[in-house]
């Protein structure tokens, strides 16, 4: 059996205001398989992105538990946070996030620069992820010379050059039409098959049901959890 790479126990997170405190998530337990696709569905508001950002470590539950890797992530600081995000979480955003000065190449390079990873590996990686995504002959182009989709397969390709165990994918097709959304995820869907782990917040049931699983939220709630729910 599989053993998860993320469980959440009776995870909780507010929002503070000077008058007000609003609950994002409401007691929410999950596991998530290494290697497993997950979809996240639900309205606006419903608390898929604070998840995601807990997920990603960018942000911290009120209360409960966060355990990434066998690493109790809930009991960590920024700096700790930090250091297990890097280079073991990536991040796949539907507004793409590419740095207009820099070329396809030396996007995709940039996490690698940060990880210390010599040149002759960088170079390697990176002309391989390229390959892979069919996307070597606009190695040399700057983000807005390509299309939408190429940039999106940019993107992809910064997220997982680095290899991370886990990708998270906010509304990745969110800004693509129906052809380039089918290629990326179908590139998604080969990650996958290749062992990434995928958790993707999306308002597509199309695109949702590239996944294995599918969960749905509802003001910071599970709906659909059979044998997600962790027993206490």
């Amino acid at each position: 059996m599989t053993k998860p790479l993320i469980t959440l126990k009776h995870v909780y997170k507010y929002h503070y205001t000077d008058k007000l405190e609003t609950s994002a998530l409401n007691n929410l337990s999950l596991e998530i398989k290494s290697g497993e696709f997950l979809a996240i569905m639900g309205p606006s508001g419903s608390g898929k992105s604070t998840l995601l950002n807990i997920l990603g470590m960018i942000d911290v539950c009120s209360k409960g538990e966060y355990v990434f890797d066998g690493q109790p992530v809930h009991t960590f600081n920024e700096k700790q946070r930090t250091k297990l995000r890097k280079g073991h979480v990536s991040f796949i955003f539907q507004s793409f996030n590419l740095i207009d000065e820099l070329t396809a190449y030396e996007n995709i390079e940039l996490p690698l620069l940060y990880l210390g990873v010599s040149p002759k590996s960088r170079k390697e990686r990176v002309e391989a992820v390229l390959n892979d995504l069919e996307m070597i002959h606009r190695r040399d182009h700057f983000p807005q010379q390509l299309s939408g989709g190429q940039q999106q397969r940019v993107a992809i390709a910064r997220a997982v050059v680095t290899r991370p165990k886990l990708v998270l994918a906010d509304e990745p097709t969110g800004n693509l039409d129906s052809k380039n959304s089918e290629a990326v995820m179908s590139i998604l869907q080969e990650l996958h098959e290749q062992g990434t782990t995928l958790v993707m917040v999306t308002h597509s049931s199309h695109d949702a049901g590239y996944a294995e699983r599918q969960i749905e939220l509802f003001d910071g709630q599970l709906l659909q959890h059979e044998n997600e729910l962790i027993k206490s």
